[in-house]
Order: C-alpha cells, then sequence, then structure tokens
C-alpha cells in the first residue's frame, strides 16, 4: 500500500469557495424527523437507565423517581422536536411517513401521543395522531 498514491487523492488545497463542493444538510429532511423521532422513542427504556445510572453514581442520595421522571421528560421533547416538522399537507412528508411506515413507528407514536395526553399537550397529540392515523392506512 503505497501512502502517498492514498493522500494524493485529496486536493493538495482546499477552497472552501468551491461550489463543486455538495454538502447536504439531512437534518432540514423528513425522513431525519422521522428516524430521529423513532430512534429516541424505541430506545428510551436504555436511556432512562442510562441516566439513572450516571446521576445515581454522582450523587447516591438522589430521588430516582424524579430523576427517571425528568429524563422522561427530556426525551420525550427532543423525539417532539423531531417529529414536529412533520406536515400532513405536504406530498413530500406523506411520501416520507409511507416508507417508513411499521408497526414499530405507530407504537411509538402512541406512546407519545399518551404521554402529551397526560401531561394536557392536545396540539401535540393531535400532529402524532394525525401522523399515527396516516401511517396505519399505509399499513393496511
Amino acid at each position: 500500500m503505497n501512502l502517498n498514491k492514498i493522500f494524493d487523492l485529496f486536493d493538495k488545497e482546499y477552497n472552501a469557495n468551491d461550489e463543486s463542493l455538495l454538502l447536504v444538510d439531512f437534518s432540514e429532511h423528513p425522513l431525519f424527523w422521522i428516524g430521529g423521532f423513532n430512534k429516541l422513542i424505541s430506545n428510551h427504556l436504555f436511556f432512562k437507565q442510562y441516566t439513572v445510572k450516571t446521576f445515581k453514581n454522582i450523587s447516591p442520595d438522589i430521588n430516582i423517581e424524579e430523576l427517571e421522571k425528568a429524563g422522561e421528560e427530556l426525551m420525550f421533547r427532543k423525539a417532539w422536536d423531531y417529529i414536529k416538522y412533520i406536515n400532513l399537507d405536504k406530498i413530500f412528508h406523506v411520501e416520507c411517513l409511507k416508507l417508513k411506515a411499521d408497526e414499530q413507528f405507530i407504537k411509538n407514536l402512541q406512546i407519545a401521543i399518551s404521554f402529551f395526553e397526560a401531561l394536557e399537550e392536545y396540539e401535540k397529540c393531535a400532529l402524532l395522531k394525525g401522523i399515527q392515523d396516516k401511517v396505519k392506512k399505509f399499513l393496511d
């Protein structure tokens, strides 16, 4: 293996203003939002356990119940930060929902609906329920 040949693959001069460089920000894409939401909700039990373990080691006399509640709140708020950008009136967003439609997504939406329903945040529930209904139609 010739390292010089490998490094020759890279431009010797990097020009940040070079228009031939194409950078795509996927954080502004509906598939990213759906994936982020799903990942957080699916992994919430691990997240809760990790949070409790981490803070329990820092302070053994910490109130575990309050810590679990805070960790759960943080996780659902972050999951909402992803999914809130889905617009059911945009065909592209609906097509992305279709690509990600599965039973786990429906379960994750229901978990989030239940969480926000308990807090009486019905505007969030309405969007989540609308998304859930669309996803269910794709699976029928």
